[in-house]
């Protein structure tokens, strides 16, 4: 498996290459986001490591312009700022995880694995669910590709894992910690609370008018149904 790292940093560069290289991986490497839109094109890495500040284009608007082209590779967001509004951030633009620098490469390396691993299992399982429709929509989970009236909906990974798992299970009240399953898998280790992140931003796409959200349905206090009457 080949993992991109994008960071203008010579010592981080260093650092994870060699990092990357011991544990048996491809490394590639480009030290600004927007020649990572190529590379990451020339290369089709297995997992993205993204630096948040850099010079050319950032890591959140690398990111969001990687997933309107499709790249569905998980991303790992590293920046020096760790509130909960720059994770949020990190999030909406379709990364993955977040951690903060300094780092322990070991614990680098374990988040890398966890999202490959699940990103691996993740291709399996959605292959065999083929194609998925419900009433104006369809969602085809081998090629990550959602339909309206046969209108494209441009969906980060995450947000078509959570509109999925709703999808699978109409009408049933699905909770905050089984979407950040769905999403994420079993491993995850965070904050439910950017579940609500995903979900605004998916009925920004999905709903016929988001202010008043009639397909995915918040139940207070337990999570949210996917109402199929409205779909």
């Amino acid at each position: 498996m080949k993992i991109l790292l994008v960071d203008d940093e010579a010592s981080i560069e260093r650092l994870v290459s060699s990092m990357i290289t011991d544990a048996g991986y491809e490394f590639a490497y480009t030290d600004n986001g927007h020649d990572a839109l190529t590379v990451a094109e020339e290369e089709k890495p297995d997992l993205i490591i993204m630096d948040v500040m850099m010079p050319k284009m950032d890591g959140f608007t690398a990111c969001r312009e990687l997933r309107a082209r499709g790249v569905t590779a998980p991303v790992i967001f590293l920046s020096a700022k760790g509130d909960i509004v720059d994770k949020g951030i990190g999030f909406q633009a379709g990364g993955d995880d977040y951690m903060v620098k300094p780092f322990d490469p070991r614990e680098l390396l374990m988040h890398i694995e966890a999202h490959l691993r699940r990103a691996s299992m993740t291709t399996a399982a959605t292959a065999k669910e083929e194609v998925l429709r419900f009433g104006r929509f369809t969602l085809d989970a081998a090629q990550f590709r959602a339909t309206k009236e046969d209108a494209r909906i441009s969906l980060t990974p995450k947000e078509f894992k959570i509109l999925f798992a709703l999808a699978s299970n109409p009408g049933v009240v699905l909770s905050k910690e089984q979407l950040v399953e769905a999403a994420w898998g079993k491993e995850f280790v965070g904050e439910t609370s950017s579940i609500t992140v995903f979900i605004k931003k998916l009925r920004e796409k999905v709903e016929d008018d988001p202010s008043d959200p009639r397909i995915i349905q918040t139940v207070w206090g337990i999570g949210y149904r996917l109402e199929p009457e409205a779909c």
